[in-house]
């Protein structure tokens, strides 16, 4: 029988939200008189105001990115209108279009966010998700084709970039590309468009009601020195609560599955508030990274790439130079879903492993530490690979096949969109994945 655990406090956790906000403040204009951080905090001990060194820094990031220590407790800014899991069901819905010979206009892909998603988006915004997520509005001898897949142009803008990249020296040394990734479903709507013909769309089953965030980081090296955090609502995945019977048997449930997973405790981040605790979805935010970062020593002198989300560049600063990163470059915001390792295909490959294994997606526990141990696993094996072959070593021949696969017609990111899509709407899809050259 496992003890129950003792909960340490912190001499910061003393101080109000208030007190934290204040010091943070103080940071800035004092660094620009000369006065460190670490000097700032001998002077606060000397008040008797004990602030690690982690905390400062977490609540120096917090500010930096919400102007307010208490807006990262509570969501920083508005949300996005589509999530992640939304924008690659709605790729997969423009590729299913695509294939039936259907057009895509704006006010179809509006019409399909609005049905399935309850999401109403304007013309501009619709336009701008299109845009995004690497469609243009296709000028070819079909009139009126609508939004397609432009290889051409896309390719172009990936080659484009790398080249620019290596004139700026920014290939050199390792490298990392951070991204946000979820454990949440979204295959379990009632309302779900099809295609003319198709199957009746229907819920796929019972999940969890948490959707957790994981930070990932692939190295250009290979090497997993940051292995992805889960950063979560779910009290279920907290270790410190002590007092109750069933705390204690969720406790043990938990550890038992962290050490059949090899997943490190410290990995599995609790944000939600002490008590009372009624969120479920812990979207992307600028917080995160600081949290994720805090966890591991690793050198920040290099080079870390993005996509341009709001949650890397919060009022248009960089979140990761924040962090001390030497530069943070973003991916072309049409193209990132190729260029970037974590996006195309650590994130795929590690969730169709995922949702193909049989686990019982209503555990969170179990379902969301299953997932970590897939990306742990494909990180080891693949990231230099994937890192070389998105970036690196990337040619504006390898940029078409990426895009459209070595056939020629279909790329792994768009099977993996479509297969969300299906997956979404209940469709079973004949398209086997394809394996992209390595």
């Amino acid at each position: 029988m496992i003890e129950p655990m003792v909960k340490q406090r912190y001499p910061s956790t003393e101080l109000s939200t208030g007190q934290r906000e204040l010091i943070a403040r103080l940071v800035g204009p004092l660094e620009a008189r000369g006065i460190s951080r670490a000097a700032f905090r001998d002077i606060l001990a000397e008040a008797k105001i004990t602030v690690s060194k982690s905390s400062l820094d977490r609540w120096i990031c917090a500010h930096i990115s919400n102007a307010s220590i208490f807006a990262t407790e509570k969501g920083s800014g508005a949300p996005p209108l589509l999530d992640e899991d939304q924008r690659e069901i709605a790729a997969g819905w423009v590729l299913s279009q695509n294939d039936s010979h259907q057009m895509v206009s704006i006010a179809s892909f509006s019409k399909f966010c609005e049905t399935a998603f309850g999401v109403t988006l304007s013309q501009g915004s619709s336009f701008n998700y299109l845009h995004a997520l690497g469609f243009s509005s296709k000028v070819s001898q079909i009139k009126n084709s609508g939004f397609m897949v432009d290889v051409v142009t896309l390719s172009k803008m990936m080659f484009d970039w790398k080249y620019e990249r290596e004139l700026a020296g920014d290939l050199k040394g390792p490298l990392a590309s951070v991204d946000f990734t979820f454990t949440g479903h979204r295959t379990d709507r009632r309302l779900s468009y099809a295609p003319t013909g198709g199957a009746q769309p229907k819920s796929r089953g019972a999940t969890s009601k948490f959707t957790n965030c994981i930070v990932t980081a692939v190295w250009s090296d290979g090497v997993n020195r940051t292995p992805p955090v889960l950063l979560t609502y779910n009290g279920k995945l907290r270790l410190d609560r002590v007092g109750r019977k069933a705390w204690f048997r969720e406790r043990e449930k938990l550890q038992g599955a962290l050490v059949r997973y090899g997943i490190d405790p410290k990995r599995v981040i609790y944000i939600g508030s002490e008590k009372n605790e009624t969120r479920t979805y812990a979207s992307e935010r600028a917080e995160f990274l600081c949290r994720f970062f805090e966890l591991y020593r690793v050198r920040r002198k290099g080079v870390v790439f993005s996509d341009n989300g709001s949650a890397f560049f919060p009022g248009g600063v960089s979140a990761l130079e924040a962090l001390g990163f030497k530069k943070h470059v973003s991916y072309p915001a049409p193209v990132h879903q190729y260029l970037s390792p974590n996006d195309n295909r650590l994130h795929g490959t590690a969730k169709a492993r995922w949702r193909s294994s049989g686990v019982d997606f209503k555990d969170d526990v179990e379902s969301s530490l299953m997932l970590m141990s897939y990306l742990d696993a494909d990180l080891k094996t693949h990231a230099k690979t994937w890192f070389r072959r998105n970036i690196l070593e990337l040619t504006a021949e390898s940029a078409r096949e990426m895009i459209r696969g070595r056939s020629g017609q279909r790329s792994q990111v768009d099977y993996d969109r479509l297969s969300a899509y299906h997956m979404f709407a209940g469709i079973e899809s004949k398209a086997e994945s394809i394996e992209s050259a390595t």
